[in-house]
C-alpha cells in the first residue's frame, strides 16, 4: 500500500474543480433538475482510503492511475509507503 498525499492549493478554482470531479465523479443535473446522473471518477472505481483532506491509502496495483490524475492537473505530490 502507498500513501499518496496531494497540494492543489495552487490552482485556480476552475482547475479545482475539473481535478474534483475527474478523480471524485459528480452529480450531473439537467433540465432544470429534473433528471440526474452520476458521472463517474477515476476513485469509484478504485478502492481506496481518504486520508484527511488531501491524502489517499492506494493498492500497489492502482498508483500509476491516480498518479496519472494528479500530474495531468498539475497537483504536488508525495508518495510514500504506508505504515504497517
Amino acid at each position: 500500500m502507498k500513501v499518496i498525499c496531494y497540494s492543489i492549493k495552487h490552482l485556480k478554482p476552475v482547475g479545482k474543480t475539473k481535478f474534483q470531479r475527474d478523480m471524485y465523479g459528480f452529480k450531473d443535473l439537467s433540465n432544470k433538475g429534473k433528471y440526474e446522473y452520476r458521472r463517474q471518477g477515476l476513485m469509484d472505481s478504485i478502492p481506496h482510503e481518504k486520508v484527511y483532506y488531501t491524502g489517499l491509502l492506494v493498492k500497489e496495483a492502482h498508483v500509476k492511475k491516480v498518479l496519472k490524475i494528479l500530474k495531468r492537473h498539475n497537483a504536488k505530490i508525495h508518495v510514500t509507503n504506508a505504515p504497517r
